[in-house]
């Protein structure tokens, strides 16, 4: 059978619907379940989750060169997929069988998830080959990336009434709802049994393997990757400037449900609902920034979304109320003309203006992820773009680990018992709950920080060649 044809062949959905699958636990686990329950139930501090997580993008960060090396010499990587899939699946179920004190058994279990998570990436991006070639590849490629926003609100959707009981505002009498744990085993097994098509149906290519592999050449030719971005001019700057913006953003992924639920006091259900209209806006945002970046500078539409970024995250940290006072006095008026509840318009501002920061974020986010890789593509020749893709990935997983370190300081330092919270409490006399929710805020800003730093180095960088080319 030949690699071209319907994208409904099996071995396209069975490979597509991994993106389905693993997003499910990255969505629940990673960002909405798991450091709520650690932080809001287990009443511990945000480092019981930061530090793990940052030590498994950092374990990631040291194996991936050797994982990738293995991925191209190896003909078994539905096997060593297999074996992180399950590992990662069966942590997270386990999750749910640990007792609330043994918080360094839920610590261990989540670096072995998301250890196992990341480590799977190299093996099942090489099998996107095994079905599909050329630019066929990089439309199944794209399959995959929506599939994966499908399977974030699918995911979110489907494990609610096993965390509240209810579907939105519909009691299920035949579900109990279980609190955050109630999340793990659901998604462990949603990740599980939507990942099992790709073994079934994925047959591996076989390749030529002229020599053993050399995992210390992998690392070398990680070093010489960096070395040679001095040949074109602006890589290694650009490359240092995502560095920036992939630690704020990954910061803002994996905070989003603790933010919404401390700071902005949301339940369950409005968190769901806040992050599926969060995800549609990053697929549409994709698409429509797409299509912008036909038409424009990359360079240029790159620092437009950066600078989107720092908008919105002050008025995340700053403006919620003052948004909500221009969404309320565009209300008030339709209020006065139809004789409404000035209150209930009040309240609607409110969700309002959260939920247009929601959109706004989810756009820029898939807007920054839809620009910097064909940037990158178009500062360095075609035969590098393996290679420097390569140190793209390296980095992105490296800046998964220096962000959650600064928050999470950030926020002890700020605490009500943390170095800086006593003094900060009695300057502003505010009390435990407003100090809590005051160190998530300057936490935040502190994510504005990296954009600004990000920002200031990527001002040097090239035009890319079909910009300068116009």
């Amino acid at each position: 059978m030949t690699k071209e044809g319907s994208i409904l062949r099996k071995d396209v959905v069975g490979w597509s619907l991994y993106d389905f699958a693993n997003t499910i636990y990255s969505m629940n686990i990673v960002s909405l379940y798991l450091k709520r329950y650690i932080v809001e139930d287990l009443k511990f501090d945000d480092r019981y989750f930061d530090i793990p997580f940052s030590l498994s993008m950092l374990c990631a960060a040291v194996v991936l060169p050797a994982l990738g090396a293995l991925s191209d010499h190896s003909t078994k990587k539905k096997i060593f997929l297999f074996l992180f899939t399950l590992s990662c699946c069966t942590a997270v179920g386990l999750m749910a069988l640990v007792p609330p004190s043994a918080i360094f058994a839920v610590m261990l279990l989540f670096v072995i998830a998301n250890f196992s998570y990341e480590a799977g990436q190299p093996f099942y991006n090489a099998l996107l080959y095994s079905v599909a070639d050329g630019n066929r590849a990089r439309f199944v490629s794209g399959i995959g990336v929506s599939l994966g926003y499908v399977g974030s609100i699918v995911g979110m959707i489907v494990v609610l009434p096993f965390v509240t009981g209810s579907l939105f505002s519909y009691d299920l009498t035949f579900i109990e709802g279980w609190g955050k744990p109630g999340a793990f085993v659901p998604t462990a097994i949603l990740f599980f049994l939507f990942a099992l098509p790709l073994f079934w149906w994925v047959r591996e290519s076989k390749i030529h393997i002229p020599r053993k592999i050399k995992f210390i050449e992998a690392y070398h030719d990680v070093w010489q990757g960096i070395k040679e971005t001095k040949k074109y001019p602006g890589v290694l700057r650009f490359l240092i400037a995502d560095y920036f913006f992939e630690d704020a953003v990954m910061t803002v992924i994996i905070n989003i449900g603790l933010f919404g639920s401390v700071v902005l006091g949301m339940a369950d259900r409005d968190l769901t609902v806040f992050l599926v209209i969060s995800t549609v806006s990053a697929v549409i945002g994709s698409f429509l920034i797409g299509k912008i970046a036909e038409r424009i500078s990359l360079k240029k539409l790159v620092q437009m979304i950066v600078v989107g970024w720092i908008v919105c995250l002050i008025l995340f940290a700053c403006g919620i109320h003052l948004l909500t006072l221009v969404l309320y006095s565009s209300l008030q008026l339709l209020t006065q003309i139809f004789k409404g509840d000035l209150w209930v318009a009040y309240q609607l501002s409110e969700f309002g203006a959260v939920w247009v920061l929601g959109s706004a974020v989810g756009v820029l986010m898939g807007g920054l992820w839809t620009t910097t890789r064909p940037m990158l593509a178009e500062l360095v020749p075609r035969r590098e773009l393996g290679r420097f893709f390569g140190l793209f990935s390296l980095s992105g997983r490296a800046a998964a680990i220096f962000g959650p370190l600064v928050w999470t300081t950030v926020v002890f330092l700020f605490k009500k018992d943390g170095l800086l919270g006593p003094a900060l409490a009695e300057l502003f006399v505010i009390d435990v709950s407003g100090l809590t929710k005051l160190s998530y805020k300057l936490a935040v800003l502190s994510l504005v920080v990296m954009l600004l730093i990000g920002l200031f180095i990527f001002r040097k960088v090239p035009l890319a060649k079909k910009d300068s080319d116009g």
